[in-house]
């Protein structure tokens, strides 16, 4: 029987991890407040439902709901005249081992001690009962951590590759709506997990292999026959080159180049690099964190520890900093003496209501109310990546600190601490920001200001900023010669 739909169109992608990615399953594992979706072998894997969804979701937004119900599928409803399923299909991703390989179905035997021998698999499989994790805060109206404001989230350090199967039944060997799928995973809001806003879930496209079927001709259905299940064989696929997502239309990018005027660090690190003349290590440490590379050959190299600047370290920063001059931009200037009363008992809930203002929720994106009477909460459409930075030991360097006692004006026993900082080693930042007329010219003025602040040494980065430590100065370079933040109302 001749099927309405001859044509077979199938995918294999090799995507991989820019940032760290945090697919979690929603339970807590007793220790850590969240634990990654992992498969039968024990290693992280991508599900075909958050790719599905993420790109359901892409899709909707460039090409509207129309097109996103006869690819994605629907249930009849104001929406969907008749209901019908997907004709896309999505497979799992499958995590590759050091030299490339998609790891398939359940490893036992010699095939479990392969796993558990490779270079990259080995630390992966180790995730499962120690994961590696961001320690995350809630700022206060002080800038200090909230109370019960403290959780982590465990995370898949960047650098992993995936292999994901697409494919699709169609009339035609070039559909337009395969096009857009395959298009859409170089999308600059193509993000995975959580945290996303903060950093996380950022994907790359490595390699796309193709293979189009017409089952009609006698050609078509050789060339079907012969492809296997194997998503490492490659009978019958070409290699495929996808466009660049021409992103300036709804998407616009910010670059940011730092140098540091002084020392800085960005979070609280695990690993000591040095010791003093006594062989005593700091105590406190910058936070450094695994990532895999991989050569000409599509092959990782041993993992090397560098530099984290956590975009959620940005984005904190800068979201208080944006309420401030939100603040000050806006129509009638609020005034901190004016919105809050220091002595209310609800005065943090108020301020959560309040300074964290309208603007800073355009941009940002806020939770729904948990008592359901306001409004549904919002993504946030400015995207902070987290960066990376190589380092030598002659990048760090010891500061030692002690407290002194206010009577006598000497030093306290037992009160001098080491810290481990980073001297002159410059930072790049990205910023991804999702056009949207939602956005007031209040919130871009805002914006701009609090990202010059930031690059002209007003805004401080990370421990120590009475100190003087966390300043930087350097440029920032707009994909659009800043149009867009520049526009007035």
């Amino acid at each position: 029987m001749k099927s309405q739909q001859p044509v077979f169109h199938v995918a294999r992608v090799t995507l991989e991890t820019v940032t760290p990615l945090s697919i979690a399953t929603g339970k807590a594992n007793g220790v850590f407040d969240t634990s990654l979706v992992m498969d039968a072998n024990g290693l992280p894997t991508i599900p075909g439902s958050s790719l599905t969804g993420v790109l359901r979701h892409l899709y909707q937004a460039e090409y509207g709901k129309t097109g996103e119900n006869a690819l994605f599928g629907c249930q009849e409803s104001e929406d969907c005249e008749k209901s019908q399923p997907s004709r896309l299909n999505v497979s799992w991703g499958c995590i590759q081992d050091s030299k490339g390989k998609a790891i398939q179905g359940l490893a036992l035997g010699s095939n479990r001690t392969k796993l558990e021998s490779d270079l990259i698999l080995k630390v992966a499989l180790g995730l499962a009962d120690a994961p590696a994790n961001r320690d995350r805060v809630r700022l206060n109206h002080k800038g200090a951590a909230a109370d019960k404001g403290k959780f982590d989230r465990a995370v898949l350090p960047a650098g992993y590759r995936f292999t994901v199967e697409f494919s699709l039944w169609s009339d035609t060997a070039h559909d337009a709506q395969w096009e857009r799928v395959l298009e859409l995973l170089n999308h600059p809001l193509f993000r995975l997990g959580g945290s996303t806003r903060a950093g996380l879930g950022k994907l790359s496209v490595i390699e796309v292999q193709e293979l189009v079927s017409d089952l009609s001709q006698e050609s078509g259905r050789k060339i079907f026959t012969a492809m296997k299940r194997d998503m490492d064989d490659r009978t019958g696929f070409k290699l495929r080159k996808l466009p660049t997502w021409q992103s300036d239309e709804k998407v616009v990018t910010a670059t940011l180049s730092l140098k540091p005027n002084s020392y800085w660090r960005i979070g609280q690190g695990e690993k000591p690099n040095l010791a003093d003349s006594n062989g005593k290590t700091a105590d406190l440490l910058p936070k450094l964190e695994q990532r895999i590379s991989w050569n000409k050959q599509h092959q990782a190299e041993p993992a090397t520890e560098k530099l984290l600047i956590p975009g959620s370290s940005v984005k904190g920063a800068l979201s208080h900093r944006i309420a401030f001059h939100a603040n000050r931009f806006s129509e009638q200037p609020r005034w901190a003496d004016d919105i809050l009363d220091e002595q209310s008992e609800n005065y943090q809930k108020d301020y959560d209501k309040s300074v964290h203002c309208d603007e800073v929720k355009q941009l940002f994106g806020f939770a729904n109310d948990s008592s359901g009477k306001d409004q549904v909460g919002e993504a946030g459409r400015v995207l902070i990546d987290d960066a990376y930075q190589t380092f030598s030991s002659t990048d760090l360097q010891i500061i030692m600190h002690n407290s002194i006692d206010r009577f006598s004006g000497s030093v306290r026993d037992h009160m001098l601490f080491s810290e481990e900082m980073v001297w002159g080693k410059g930072i790049e930042l990205q910023l991804t920001i999702k056009k949207d007329d939602k956005i007031s010219s209040v919130a871009k003025q805002a914006l701009q200001q609090a990202l010059a602040d930031l690059y002209e040494g007003r805004l401080a980065l990370g421990a120590g900023v009475s100190k003087g430590h966390g300043l930087f100065t350097g440029t920032i370079k707009w994909s659009d010669d800043g149009k867009w933040i520049g526009e007035k109302a």
